[in-house]
């Protein structure tokens, strides 16, 4: 049965994901092999892996966000309440 992390395991558990996180400019892969060896010995009662698909996603930030909010919110109304000029 595996025991829980030490705060030392912990932080080098995060230091290993943020090297290789995506989003900071590490590689996907290995983020990803890095994702399943550390949990591989998670503890129990915490979640394993959901998958062997890892999925980035990436949301758009300032003017672009706003943009994309203002067409979404453009295509869910209705042409009858659109009006006739």
């Amino acid at each position: 049965m595996p025991t829980p992390l030490t705060p030392d395991e912990r932080r080098r558990r995060r230091a290993a994901l943020r090297r290789h996180h995506p989003d900071l400019g590490g590689d996907a892969e290995e983020f990803a092999r890095t994702l399943r060896a550390w949990g591989a010995r998670s503890p129990a009662g915490t979640p394993g892996p959901a998958g062997s698909e890892v999925r980035f996603v990436r949301r758009p930030r300032g003017a672009r966000r706003l943009l994309a909010w203002w067409r979404r919110s453009r295509s869910r109304r209705s042409p009858a309440h659109r009006r006739v000029g």
